[in-house]
């Protein structure tokens, strides 16, 4: 399910960082302050393509399964030793710190 999260005010976020001569406030006004938390992510898998173009070559998958990365390429899947993180087409993350309700 998708979480949506409410954004407190400006005046919220600048009467944040008073305490420290206004560097939070500084970076609060950069990005929204949250109300559940600030959020942590682990990365859970890539979609990369191999080939020269887009125009050829397919998609295969990388995912972490059990602390070790594997990789799905049509009916063939092994174990990926070094998979192609920056090569990313797609990035699938999970928040680790979601709060309870």
């Amino acid at each position: 399910a998708a979480a949506v999260a409410a954004v407190k005010g400006s005046a919220a976020a600048a009467a944040a960082g008073a305490g420290n001569g206004g560097a939070d406030a500084a970076a609060a006004g950069n990005r929204p302050q949250v109300l559940d938390g600030l959020g942590h992510y682990k990365l859970l898998g890539i979609v990369s393509h191999m080939g020269s173009n887009t125009a050829c070559g397919h998609y295969v998958a990388h995912v972490k399964k059990d602390g070790r990365w594997v990789i799905f390429n049509d009916e063939k899947v092994a174990a990926s030793e070094h998979p192609p993180l920056s090569l990313g087409y797609m990035y699938v993350y999970t928040r680790v710190d979601a709060p309870t309700q």
